[in-house]
This record gives structure tokens, C-alpha cells and sequence, in this order.
């Protein structure tokens, strides 16, 4: 009756919890991308650390979430990056107090 429609892949749950990882590991190496940049450049204020952080977090979530259609990996990915984005989000209001 409804064999014309769309069928979506099923999601892994073992890939969605290995995209978490692998988002886990994007976000400590943004963190640590973003110091040395943010060393290299001598920035002079705090608030910007988080700022820099947060533009490598959404250009790797940019292009993981490309991704989120076809692959269980990407999807968690993305779970793993806003949940570092959300918290980079908590670092720079701190700093900003």
C-alpha cells in the first residue's frame, strides 16, 4: 500500500555513540586549534579564546551536518558538537561577567 515511499536507512546506535566520540574528539582539537591560534595571533582578551572556538565548532558542525542524511556517524557528530557549542556558549558568558 505504501511500498512508493520514501525509505529512510536505519540509524546504528553504535555509530550514532561512535559519532559522539568522534564529535568529542573534533571539539578537544578545535579547543586546542583555537589556543594556538589564539596564542599565534597574541590575543590580548579572554573573551575571544571562546569566540574562536566557536567559529571552528560551526564550521566542523557545517560539515558534519552535510553528512547527517546519509551517515548514523554524522549524527552524532552533530549531537556532540552542539553540546560543545551550548557549552562554549556558557565559557564566554562567564568570561563576559
Amino acid at each position: 500500500m505504501f511500498d512508493n515511499a520514501a525509505q529512510k536507512p536505519p540509524r546504528s546506535a553504535l555509530q550514532v555513540f561512535l559519532g559522539v566520540l568522534l564529535g568529542t574528539a573534533i571539539s578537544v582539537g578545535c579547543s586546542l586549534l583555537a589556543i594556538f591560534i589564539g596564542i599565534g595571533l597574541k590575543v590580548g582578551r579572554d573573551w575571544m579564546f571562546p569566540l574562536l572556538v566557536a567559529m571552528a565548532l560551526v564550521g566542523s558542525g557545517l560539515i558534519a551536518l552535510k553528512q547527517v542524511r546519509e551517515s548514523s556517524l554524522a549524527v552524532g557528530v552533530v549531537i556532540a558538537l552542539s553540546v560543545a557549542l551550548l557549552l562554549d556558549g556558557i565559557c564566554a558568558a562567564a568570561f563576559l561577567r
